[in-house]
């Protein structure tokens, strides 16, 4: 990630974000602004985080590693989204990944900066329990996605989740990525690959240019069934 030197921006994000209401002022003092380009990564399983990041713009892709070293979706982060939270209590090895969808920006303060002023904060630990809260109850609906939705359901939640703002395509799916995905939606390529084919019959999505393009959005969200892979 680089770092934007915009301290006006920085004040801008803060205040659009309510930070300034939770944060001490010289934590505000040490934040920085980064910028995350597409399919970057904020934080990988295993790692040992140093600093607490707030995403501010764009989308993040959260999710782990199996033992079988495939991968498994988790969900999707939008801001206000948290990342290194959990390990700056614990002081724990991350125990998922973190990605950016597209380009993303995050303000990022040091655990050496926060360690020392945020047990004291009141209104920084009711901020982080409404986060960690968010989580768990996420965590679980989308754990049943998981592991009781058929895959056209996972598969049409996705692309839900993935969709950019005015417009249908899906920038996140492409052909090349299908058995990655699949791998992420707890199912088989050739099973994936039934499920596109079905819909591109049904005329609810179509393949261009190898991304997958939604041609009836309405559609897909009834398929969805109201399940997406995303925090709101």
């Amino acid at each position: 990630m680089k770092e934007v030197l915009n301290f006006e921006l920085i004040h801008q994000l803060v205040k659009m974000h309510g930070l300034d209401e939770v944060l001490d002022d010289t934590v505000l003092a040490e934040l920085r602004l980064l910028e995350a380009e597409k399919g970057e990564m904020i934080c990988e399983k295993g790692e040992r985080p140093e600093r607490l990041y707030f995403l501010v713009q764009g989308k993040l892709k959260i999710f782990t590693t199996l033992p079988n070293g495939k991968s498994l979706l988790l969900r999707f982060g939008t801001p206000l989204s948290l990342v290194g939270d959990l390990e700056l209590v614990n002081g724990k090895e991350a125990s998922n990944s973190v990605q950016s969808v597209n380009r993303s920006l995050l303000l990022a303060v040091s655990y050496r900066a926060i360690q020392n002023s945020y047990t004291k904060n009141p209104n920084f630990l009711h901020f982080m329990l409404s986060q960690v809260t968010h989580k768990l109850y996420t965590f679980s609906n989308l754990s049943s996605l998981n592991m009781l939705c058929p895959v056209e359901s996972r598969f049409a939640s996705y692309l839900l989740s993935t969709l950019d703002e005015n417009t249908t395509t899906s920038e996140e799916v492409q052909t090349s990525t299908l058995t990655e995905l699949a791998d992420l939606l707890g199912t088989s390529y050739r099973h994936l690959n039934r499920v596109i084919q079905d819909l591109c019959k049904r005329d609810i999505i179509r393949k261009a240019r190898r991304k997958i393009v939604i041609q009836n959005v309405e559609e897909l969200r009834e398929i969805a069934g109201g399940n997406v892979y995303e925090k709101c």
